[in-house]
């Protein structure tokens, strides 16, 4: 133990502090680096923490979708418009032509009646609309008319003057059946010939 010599009683407190912060004056023989946790001749042994590995993916369906509801697809695109009504019905109806066309959004077949007169002769033509429905027919005179086999029908006079004689497939599709040029009741009488012979084909 230190001894400590006899100070005046002022200076007592500072002497006393001064000999406890410097050990008494003795030396540290193992020197005065700090300590550490980690021995100097270990080597380093700890590794990064392992990553986690990438999750699996989502499940796509069988088509390549994302499995989320989307739109249904098009029920008439298998179809070909001009092979809805074989030989034997155009001939029936005394049509001739079968030209495929592209009419706004719809993909269309068109025929040719002509009869003993230009009053009497039509362009007839069918059209299948993939993405529009009965509800989105825009006319202002759009009729009830019976049902052709097994589809709902309505007729209206077509943008481009003639009647359609249209044929409900599902909210989203129909076919058109149009007849244009002479006498507006013949017309109607062509397109829903048109229309009933070529209604088995739909789905």
């Amino acid at each position: 133990m230190c001894a400590v010599p006899r100070i005046p009683t002022a200076a007592a407190a500072v002497a006393l502090g001064l000999l406890l912060l410097t050990g008494c004056g003795g030396d540290d023989p193992a020197g005065d680096a700090p300590a550490t946790t980690a021995s100097a001749t270990s080597p380093e042994t700890s590794e990064p923490p392992a990553t986690p590995s990438d999750p699996e993916p989502t499940p796509t369906g069988t088509d390549g979708s994302d499995g989320s509801d989307g739109p249904a697809d098009d029920p008439l695109a298998a179809l070909d418009p001009c092979a809805m009504v074989d030989a034997a019905g155009l001939a029936s109806l005394e049509l001739t032509g079968g030209e495929a066309k592209e009419v706004g959004e719809a993909r269309a077949c068109r025929y040719r009646f002509e009869g003993p007169t230009l009053d009497e002769s039509f362009t007839v033509s069918i059209e299948l609309f993939g993405g529009h429905g009965a509800a989105d027919i825009v006319a202002t005179d759009v009729q009830p008319l019976p049902a052709v086999g097994s589809h709902e029908a309505v007729t209206f006079t077509g943008t481009t003057g003639g009647c359609v004689v249209s044929l409900a497939v599902t909210e989203t599709s129909r076919l058109d059946s149009t007849a244009v040029g002479g006498d507006a009741a013949l017309a109607c009488d062509h397109a829903a010939a048109l229309a009933a012979a070529a209604e088995p084909a739909l789905p």
